[in-house]
């Protein structure tokens, strides 16, 4: 998921609620395939369960590609890769809260957990001007609306003591409520529930450390959207600044030492989908002997003036047609790109009504990326017609695309399609690795 302006640093697409490349594998692989059988066309087909159960480690921990959560909306989540957190009281042991199926995506920054998720456990609110911290998240579809606390994250044996977060307020009736800015940036439209976020919550560990960074410090979001408020007793909310060690962080960053970014291996799957798919989520790059940058593996950095449109994007070129920005992103549960030719014939079963392609016969595309010094890389890509794919009722497609919309309608995403079958790092600027600027490789 990408988050809107006013930072170029994290954007997203929230996947569509009604329905919502295998290369080889650099450097880990393993996998099995099991399950029970689906019907496609009226004819019984045996699902697919893929996996890679490499590298692990205490720095590593599993992604599951699943039916997600259970409850709360019609039709199973669509190339959504879950993880599991536990969140503890600041200092505790004893007062903490296991949460599986949140939603792991490399576009965004910042733990976010439903509150109901953590109400057994005290967390400290962040202070902020004469009240208690709040923050409007953005995404290129809805925000998220909800208080700012400390708490101290475990995952896999990884620790983020006090780590600020955001709880996102599910309440029937937020207090304090949403401020009209924050419903206006979400273009009325509050992610305010598991069903609506596909999720308990979402884990954000995109290229940089903190959601906001200087815009927030100063509070000058000019006519940008407002992140931060303070929040009085009486419910009573305004735009703040807030400090960056305040501001709801990258929690790879504080780990102590696997802190310089991520390595997400998924499996590869098959043209039809798999109905799960299970992967590693490695924390650090060249930190421990599993998390090394495989031999072979491109590695592409993104452009790092904030003064230029492509701010912290790649350059992306189908043949002669170029896109403003390319990106990937494991929070987007499609390949999103404008493409006239691929857009006819429309869907007309289970992508009709939505932004996805359904051609007559699978496509291949040779996707052009160069990044800010001007080095490449050729990727192949496959689109499936997304009615074939949804009638399968799997949840695991590499193969699925989709025209963009809002805020990035001038993008190439390269979503969760694209992390099948590789092995995609993503680095943090300003921790080793990556001071000069953040970069992906796979």
């Amino acid at each position: 998921m990408r988050c809107a302006e006013p930072l170029r640093a994290a954007l997203a697409l929230l996947l569509p609620l009604a329905m919502t490349l295998a290369l080889g594998l650099t450097g880990c692989g393993g996998g099995n395939s099991s399950t029970t059988s689906l019907v496609v066309n009226g004819t019984p087909t045996p699902p697919v369960t893929v996996s890679v159960d490499q590298p692990q480690g205490p720095n590593t921990t599993q992604i599951a590609v699943d039916a997600g959560p259970g409850g709360g909306f019609g039709a199973p989540p669509t190339n959504l890769p879950y993880v599991t957190v536990t969140i503890c009281a600041p200092g505790s042991t004893t007062s903490c809260a296991t949460v599986d199926h949140v939603f792991l995506d490399t576009g965004s920054i910042g733990l976010r957990l439903l509150r109901s998720t953590v109400a057994g456990i005290t967390l400290p609110p962040m202070a902020a001007g004469a009240g208690n911290a709040a923050e409007c998240y953005p995404f290129v579809v809805g925000a998220v609306w909800g208080a700012v606390v400390q708490g101290d994250l475990t995952i896999a044996g990884e620790h983020a003591a006090n780590l600020p977060l955001q709880l996102i307020d599910d309440r029937p009736t937020p207090q304090p409520a949403a401020p009209a800015a924050c419903v206006s940036a979400a273009g009325g439209t509050l992610l305010a529930s598991m069903g609506q976020l596909q999720a308990k919550g979402v884990l954000g560990i995109g290229m940089l450390r903190y959601d906001c960074g200087l815009v927030c410090q100063t509070g000058a979001y000019g006519g940008g959207i407002t992140l931060y408020y303070a929040c009085d007793a009486a419910g009573a909310c305004q735009p703040t600044a807030i400090g960056a060690d305040q501001q709801v962080q990258n929690p790879v960053a504080g780990f102590p030492v696997d802190n310089n970014g991520t390595l997400i291996v998924l499996p590869a799957v098959p043209a039809t989908g798999a109905s799960a798919a299970y992967g590693r989520l490695v924390f650090g790059i060249g930190t421990q002997t599993d998390n090394q940058i495989a031999p072979g593996a491109t590695r592409l950095a993104v452009q790092t003036d904030p003064a230029r449109a492509d701010y912290l994007y790649l350059g992306a070129a189908l043949g002669a047609t170029a896109y403003a920005y390319g990106y990937l992103d494991s929070g987007s549960n499609g390949l999103f790109f404008a493409d006239a030719a691929l857009a006819k014939p429309a869907c007309t079963g289970g992508g009709a009504g939505g932004t996805w392609y359904c051609p007559s016969a699978a496509a291949t595309l040779g996707l052009q990326l160069t990044d800010m010094n001007g080095s490449g890389a050729a990727v192949t890509l496959a689109v499936a017609s997304a009615d074939v794919l949804f009638a399968t009722g799997n949840t695991a497609f590499s193969n699925l695309a989709g025209a963009p919309g809002g805020a990035d309608a001038g993008a190439f995403a390269l979503g969760l399609p694209f992390y099948y079958g590789r092995s995609v790092y993503t680095s943090i600027w300003g921790q080793a690795l990556s001071s000069a600027g953040p970069w992906v490789a796979f």
